[in-house]
């Protein structure tokens, strides 16, 4: 496989387990967790009544439900053709439109809050790069941009078959050293404003949530 060529394997992968999505973290215990500490970190920040969200890559919409249910207007940038049908599904009153993130745009300074869970690892540092400097255009002067990755012993990258799925799929994977992935955000000038560590029991996974600020 060809690094190149890592937008159309990751896509093709994640038509493939979208419906496995569906039904994967519905009533688990470390997803139950994760939801509820991101919704705790997430709110504390929240200072205006209607605060407009973009998620980038929401899989089938779970979290766009969770924040259009508390007083957010979301938007959403999906990837996968079945991942979008299910998030539309999911939650209907969200802006939900299928395309690559890296060919999107927005207006300068839209977002209150900009989301990518499970998300950045998917890219080269290269498009990396590219992404967080668009994300850097659209985050509010006051906003927060929120991630989440799992912790890995070294950074790493390649493809990889996506864990803990029946499928068996492949796709580009970039894995992050807590250290090395703080860094590199640090010197693409985003600033850690609150973390959290949370092992998942279900998944024996260390998920980093961070939120940072543009300075």
């Amino acid at each position: 496989m060809d690094e190149k060529d890592y937008i159309k394997i990751n896509k093709a992968s994640y038509n493939i387990v979208a419906e496995e999505y569906k039904t994967k973290y519905k009533d688990n215990i470390g997803a139950i967790k994760f939801y509820e500490i991101l919704q705790e970190f997430v709110l504390n920040k929240k200072h205006t009544n209607i605060s407009k969200m973009l998620e980038i890559g929401p899989g089938v919409g779970t979290l766009l439900k969770i924040f259009e249910e508390t007083g957010f207007r979301t938007t959403a940038v999906e990837l996968s053709e079945n991942m979008a049908s299910l998030a539309c599904e999911n939650s209907s009153n969200s802006v939900i439109i299928n395309d690559n993130i890296l060919e999107s745009n927005f207006m300068p300074k839209q977002f209150d809050f900009i989301l990518a869970m499970a998300v950045i690892h998917n890219f080269p540092e290269n498009d990396l790069i590219k992404l967080l400097d668009k994300i850097k255009l659209w985050l509010k002067d006051d906003g927060y941009f929120i991630l989440d990755t799992t912790n890995n012993s070294i950074t790493e990258t390649g493809f990889f078959e996506k864990e803990d799925y029946n499928n068996n799929v492949v796709r580009y994977r970039r894995k992050w050293k807590k250290e090395d992935l703080e860094l590199f955000m640090q010197n693409q000038g985003f600033f850690i404003q609150d973390s959290v560590v949370y092992k998942d029991i279900t998944s024996n996974k260390e998920w980093l949530i961070y939120s940072f600020k543009v300075k």
